[in-house]
């Protein structure tokens, strides 16, 4: 590059010496030509120190394009090694904890079961006694375990009974009466057990079945229902 300019810059000063001579004297010519050289010598220095200031600047860019791979690199390798550690860390954990991992396990169980009630509530609320009994059959089997299960069993026996068969609506609340005493929905399975054996025309069970859920429960709104079925 240098070449080229310097060879660029030697042409225009010999087409500037052949002008001067054609037009001056001899002084003048020489006088024009000396400033001639000394301005071209001048922008000769400008355009040389521009070009190795350009010159500088390209080799600065590719080593900073350098540094910035290397960079670059360096972070993906970081990147695939902390995720090798954490899964490494992760595979140890679960190894030596498998507490932790039975407790995830149940804990997804849950989840699954509160789901599959909520859909079955969805069922019953629309009336069809045959699916939601489905629904809630399908939980007491599948979710025994889980926290679900004793709601679960309560709305199976009240499925039975908008089905009307109130021999499975008493089998199952007296079940889950005896099983869930302390639960917050005992005293309307009482009720379910009483009206169901109301409607089979067993009124001395359903009369005894209203009183004891009376003296259990006697404030709830259940308790005021069977007062009713007594007194009529």
């Amino acid at each position: 590059m240098k070449k080229v300019v310097l060879a660029v810059l030697g042409t225009v000063l010999l087409t500037v010496n052949t002008s001067a001579y054609a037009l001056f004297g001899d002084d003048e010519a020489r006088k024009a030509i000396i400033e001639l050289r000394s301005q071209l010598k001048a922008q000769q220095d400008i355009q040389m120190n521009l070009y190795d200031r350009l010159e500088s600047l390209t080799k600065e860019v590719q080593t900073l394009r350098g540094q910035v791979d290397v960079l670059n690199n360096s972070l993906g390798k970081e990147r695939e090694n902390a995720q090798s550690i954490y899964g490494s860390l992760q595979s140890r954990l679960d190894e030596m904890d498998p507490k932790a991992k039975a407790a995830q396990a149940v804990s997804d169980k849950e989840i699954a079961a509160e789901q599959e009630l909520n859909k079955c509530l969805e069922v019953f609320k629309k009336g069809d006694a045959n699916k939601a009994i489905a629904c809630f059959s399908t939980i007491t089997t599948k979710y025994r375990a889980t926290k679900t299960y004793p709601t679960s069993l309560y709305w199976l026996g009240s499925s039975y009974y908008m089905k009307g068969d109130f021999a499975k609506t008493i089998e199952t609340e007296n079940k889950f009466i005896a099983s869930y005493p302390e639960h917050k929905q005992v005293s309307e399975a009482y009720l379910l057990v009483g009206m169901a054996q109301m409607d089979s025309k067993k009124t001395d069970e359903a009369n005894k079945t209203f009183r004891k859920l009376i003296q259990l429960f006697p404030k709830g709104g259940a308790a005021a229902i069977a007062k009713k079925q007594l007194g009529s």
